[in-house]
């Protein structure tokens, strides 16, 4: 059948289980994820990316739209190349098909595994793409190795959000080298865990990497780091990593070199997950581009979050639970914040969840308040 998304006309067979027995893989559940993958490269590119040329790397590329519509849509002045790869044959022919449909000619596609081609192209990529089917762990150590040393943007996602979210935690330790957080923030302590490991797997390579947009949707999360190069700042990267234990939405967090506690989560990032000159520069590109009311709403949320380095958030329904009282509506709570001088919004992966600088003692005073 032929598909649209973005610019893109495309064609995938005709029976889709978006599992891994599909003939070639495409998950049209993920078009949200790519609309803001468009983006974010978009906003790196006009704030980080100073050479005149751009490589960009979509390793595990399946039907190939993620690098297609990088192919297409990304404005660069420079020589833009993207290289798409994927070890299934029918994939291959796939991607090359749609590429010549759309006339796409600034591509270069392989048929190898991920890592055999990655390994081949040393400190070559400006951008590298990962998007596996499950766990993207046996993929980072050659991604980092592929990737330019110094503003090089490496692009996660992750979809065995029960290792993540703590619901399977021999596997988040087993993969991620991590204990999770299962909790009702959990979803963003899934992005802290992998920040976490991908950093700690850059240090032995003498490579600090900084998360500058990090986002939690549907059934997977999605991470984008920076690199930059030095023993010196490699060594910085423990300084922002951490163990986190929540007891009924309070978080105690104890340093990196503290060293792990039974009951505790981590190693993981406890440093802010966003960048938000890019976070802003790229919802002014999707406004620009017209994108649909969802990736707006999520860039806005994270637009607001960003300027707020708390670790998790306070669930306002867990504490309307312990405190026993009926929850006022959460635009009321974050109002009153507001009006005391607190930043505060609602956090992009739970409705319920605040996310502000004021302290929990300020937030159930506030709770209180709303209902007299």
């Amino acid at each position: 059948m032929i598909l649209k998304e973005g610019e893109v006309v495309f064609e995938v067979p005709d029976k889709l289980t978006i599992t891994k027995k599909d003939e070639v893989f495409y998950n049209p559940r993920m078009k949200t994820c790519r609309d803001l993958s468009i983006v974010i490269v978009q906003a790196f590119l006009n704030l980080y990316h100073k050479v005149d040329k751009c490589y960009i790397c979509d390793a595990l590329a399946g039907s190939g739209i993620r690098g297609l519509r990088y192919a297409k849509e990304i404005e660069f002045s420079g020589d833009l190349q993207v290289f798409l790869n994927d070890i299934n044959p029918k994939a291959y022919e796939k991607i090359i098909n749609n590429a010549k449909m759309n006339k796409i000619e600034n591509i270069k596609v392989f048929n190898e595994d991920a890592n055999t081609f990655l390994s081949k192209h040393f400190r070559f990529f400006n951008v590298i793409d990962l998007d596996p089917f499950g766990s993207p762990s046996p993929y980072i150590d050659q991604a980092i190795r592929a990737l330019v040393t110094r503003n090089g943007l490496l692009c996660i996602t992750a979809t065995d959000t029960a290792a993540l979210c703590g619901r399977a935690k021999k596997s988040c330790l087993r993969k991620y080298l991590a204990y999770p957080l299962f909790g009702r923030d959990c979803h963003e302590f899934a992005l802290r865990v992998l920040v976490g490991y991908v950093m700690r797997m850059a240090t032995k390579y003498e490579i600090s990497l900084k998360p500058v947009f990090c986002h939690s949707t549907d059934h997977y999360v999605r991470v984008y780091l920076v690199t930059d190069r030095g023993a010196k700042r490699a060594d910085k990267t423990f300084e922002m990593l951490g163990y986190v234990k929540d007891v009924n939405g309070i978080k105690i967090i104890k340093k990196f070199e503290e060293g792990y506690e039974k009951g505790f989560s981590g190693p993981l990032y406890i440093g802010n997950l966003y960048d938000k000159t890019l976070v802003d520069e790229a919802l002014k590109i999707a406004e620009e581009k017209k994108l649909n009311e969802r990736v707006l709403k999520i860039l806005n949320a994270i637009s607001e979050e960003a300027e707020i380095n708390q670790v998790g958030c306070y669930d306002t329904h867990q504490l309307g639970k312990i405190l026993k009282i009926s929850v006022p509506p959460i635009k009321d709570i974050i109002n009153k914040l507001k009006e005391l001088g607190f930043k505060a919004t609602v956090t992009h992966y739970n409705p319920k969840g605040i996310k502000t600088n004021a302290t929990l003692k300020d937030v159930i005073d506030v709770m209180y308040s709303c209902k007299n």
